[in-house]
């Protein structure tokens, strides 16, 4: 039987690549974003992938938009909530107000809009995988990230919070928190103030993707995954905090 897939952030980076491998596999893909022509591209030559535009942080749009396509691809089996942003700033004390609150609507209030309009039909159902966008940012604030660390702090808080709700409910759930990753939106953080990656490169974006669907390919996935360096991260996080918030501010120095 097939099914239909969710994917948002589909435009670009990991979100075309989950809706261009789930089309391939035979998904029904129905792919969101606010960006038509990159729409255009994840969808070329793909029969069975639809476009909507789409801007996560506006509650109406999100259930305008999941309403059609209930409508036009029938139920939705999966949610990969993959649209996210990050503007970086050397301080976290002048940072335009503006820009953090964009982050927060984008990263924290667009994961609580996606799953608010796509889940409670999951759970009538029994049945369903939500895959939600995290980051390692989400658990290790660095200098220069403040605002978006703290989105994705909002996103790894609501993640928790949710799994409890879902628990025997029959919907899968994963938080997937990648490193810094190779893609277009990385390039956007380097141009903004590289210094806040302390000289980092990016894991690719394709290393991640698959480390999601090793994930999903198990019968029970941990609530949370973590790609490559991600968990050696956290691990230290967890069990050393001290000693990496060392590590950080001798790499990590932004410049005004």
């Amino acid at each position: 039987m097939t099914q239909t897939a969710l994917v948002t952030g589909a435009a670009s980076g990991m979100g075309r690549i989950v809706a261009q491998r789930l089309a391939a596999a035979g998904h029904r893909v129905a792919a969101l974003d606010i960006d038509p022509e990159g729409l255009r591209v994840t969808a070329d030559r793909s029969p069975n992938t639809h476009t909507y535009l789409c801007d996560v942080s506006d509650p109406e749009q999100v259930r305008a938009v999941v309403d059609k396509v209930r409508g036009e691809l029938g139920t939705i089996d999966r949610l990969v909530h993959a649209a996210g942003m990050a503007h970086v700033h050397a301080s976290a004390l002048n940072h335009d107000v503006a820009q953090i609150k964009k982050m927060i609507d984008v990263n924290y209030i667009g994961t609580v809009n996606l799953c608010q309009a796509v889940i409670p039909a999951m759970k009538q159902a029994g049945t369903g995988t939500v895959v939600l966008f995290a980051s390692v940012a989400g658990w290790l604030p660095s200098p220069g990230m403040a605002g978006y660390s703290a989105s994705k702090f909002a996103v790894i808080g609501f993640i928790e919070s949710l799994s409890y709700e879902l628990r025997d409910s029959g919907v899968r759930l994963l938080g997937l928190c990648p490193p810094v990753v190779e893609t277009a939106f990385l390039d956007k953080v380097r141009a903004e103030n590289e210094s806040v990656l302390g000289g980092a490169s990016g894991m690719s974006p394709e290393a991640v993707v698959d480390a999601l669907e090793r994930a999903l390919a198990k019968p029970a996935n941990p609530l949370f995954v973590f790609p490559g360096q991600a968990y050696p991260t956290y691990l230290v996080r967890r069990f050393a905090p001290g000693f990496l918030r060392r590590v950080v501010a001798r790499m990590v120095k932004p410049t005004e």
